[in-house]
């Protein structure tokens, strides 16, 4: 009989082999969900029996991921700012990279309680509704998530409700800020800005959006259309994130450069020390 230690063993080892960059914890993720138990209670079963029913489903689980099928994805959730967030197919995964960026908004907003606020391309929800989420109790403010995509929207619904932020954030469907009046106080963005080439064959992000993850050519398609129309809605003393490529820096500091002439551009680093945010903030 096969005891939950050797499952994970026996798991670890094939995923290491199949180039998981963390097969350990994909294993006692998707066991712990099979099992509908905590981690603690998962170290403590270590040296029981596993059920042939419950090894069977850990099996398929486990090779939808050596497939490229995303954890989050194959539990149908993703843990971002310490918040759950429900992710399905057709939305793009909240990573830790993106936490750098609500951290810097949730500063910006701290001195502005009734700020208004759009994150544009909002997939899950997972920056607006962390923001929501986080904000004093006393904040006034409105927090908008936009998105193209009618299944990403679905989602951010689901999050939105299991969250209790349906007074603070609102969901529309529309293209970037066309469907935008403004004025807007601070724009977040996490949009498409990878190459066609980082996508191909990578198999991490085979079950992920395409329309989630590739920004044209060059990468930064819908990032400088953002850019373009983004001036006519900003407010003077207004502020605007947006997530990047490590190798887009200069080309997006150029961009929101030429967008709003003499503010301050900072180029923020993720935790892996590369640029991953480029922040634009106006007046004073």
């Amino acid at each position: 009989m096969t005891t939950v230690a050797t499952t994970l063993d026996q798991a670890t080892a094939t995923g290491r082999r199949a180039g998981l960059a963390t097969p350990r914890l994909d294993a006692e993720i998707l066991l712990r969900s099979v099992l509908a138990i905590d981690r603690t209670t998962l170290f403590d079963r270590l040296p029981d029996t596993l059920d042939p029913a419950a090894l069977l489903a850990f099996d398929r689980l486990f090779s939808e991921r050596l497939a490229g099928t995303s954890v989050a994805y194959l539990v149908g959730q993703r843990e971002f700012m310490g918040l759950p967030f429900v992710v399905r197919h057709g939305v793009l995964v909240p990573r830790p990279e993106t936490e750098g960026l609500v951290e810097w908004a949730e500063q910006w907003l701290a001195s502005r309680p009734k700020a208004t606020v759009v994150d544009v391309g909002t997939g899950s929800g997972a920056i607006a509704l962390s923001l929501a989420s986080r904000a004093n109790a006393n904040w006034e403010g409105r927090i908008i998530g936009a998105d193209l995509s009618g299944a990403a929207l679905a989602v951010a619904e689901e999050n939105r409700r299991q969250l209790g932020q349906e007074q603070r954030v609102g969901l529309v469907r529309g293209d970037l800020l066309r469907w935008c009046g403004g004025p807007v106080d601070l724009i977040v963005a996490n949009l498409p800005y990878l190459r066609p080439e980082q996508v191909a064959g990578n198999r991490e992000l085979a079950a992920e959006p395409a329309l989630a993850l590739i920004g044209g050519e060059d990468g930064l398609g819908a990032i400088r259309r953002l850019v373009a129309d983004a001036p006519r809605l900003l407010a003077v003393d207004g502020a605007v994130g947006l997530e990047i490529d490590p190798s887009q820096a200069a080309a997006v500091v150029n961009l929101v450069g030429g967008a709003w002439p003499g503010a301050n551009i900072v180029v923020r680093p993720d935790l892996a020390g590369d640029a991953r945010h480029v922040v634009v903030t106006l007046g004073m």
